[in-house]
Formats: structure tokens, C-alpha cells, sequence
């Protein structure tokens, strides 16, 4: 089997073909189209675009490969709707979600790669 760096599979993993380029083009076009469909609904309808939302993130946890997994992003979630039901301006919501972010970066990211990068240096 040739090697993944010297053989022939590194090819089509690096090169950007123009069906990849195409794809690429189209799942951009799709998104942004879908970006100002959801913004026309909350502007027009906060409890339609609500529901839609709440759609999609069930659409995604059901996505899950495990049903732990699954239940845990659930919980996130849930958790992620009661702190920002507190928040009533735009500027709030973004300021909570900054903050959820730095914590949640400075008690769990950032140890855990302490941790890596200790292992890697064999320190474990």
C-alpha cells in the first residue's frame, strides 16, 4: 500500500480538483441563501424562526454517533437556552456567549492540551 505522504493517495487529498472547487462553490452559494432565509423569518417571525432553530440543533444532536453523545449535547444545549433566556439584548447575548467561551476555554481547553502537550513531552 503506498505510503499516504509519498504515494498516490496524497494527490487528491491536496489538490483542489474542480468538481471539489465546484462542490465547494455550491455549498457556499446554499449557505448564504440559507443564512438570509433564517434572517427574513426572525425578523418577520421570531416563534417560526424559534421553532426552526430548535429544529436544526435537534437535527444536528441527533446526528450523534452515541446516544451519550447525544444526551450530552442535549443537556449542553438546554443549559445554553436557560443562561441566554436571561440575556434580553443582542449586546447581552453576545457578551454571555463570550464569557461562556473564554470559561469554558480556560477550565477545559487549555488544561487539556497542558496535559497533551505534557504527555508528548513525556512529563505525563
Amino acid at each position: 500500500m503506498p505510503c499516504l505522504w509519498h504515494g498516490s493517495f496524497i494527490w487528491p487529498l491536496v489538490m483542489e480538483t474542480p468538481d471539489r472547487e465546484k462542490d465547494r462553490d455550491v455549498r457556499k452559494m446554499k449557505a448564504i441563501e440559507e443564512h438570509a432565509r433564517l434572517h427574513r423569518l426572525f425578523e418577520e417571525d421570531r416563534f417560526a424562526f424559534e421553532l426552526e432553530r430548535k429544529r436544526k440543533i435537534e437535527a444536528i444532536i441527533s446526528s450523534a454517533g452515541s446516544e451519550e453523545q447525544k444526551k450530552s449535547l442535549r443537556v449542553l444545549q438546554a443549559s445554553w437556552d436557560k443562561k441566554m433566556r436571561g440575556a434580553v439584548s443582542q449586546h447581552n447575548r453576545f457578551v454571555l456567549a463570550q464569557t461562556f467561551f473564554w470559561e469554558h476555554f480556560h477550565e477545559k481547553w487549555h488544561p487539556a492540551i497542558k496535559e497533551a502537550a505534557g504527555i508528548l513531552k513525556g512529563k505525563s
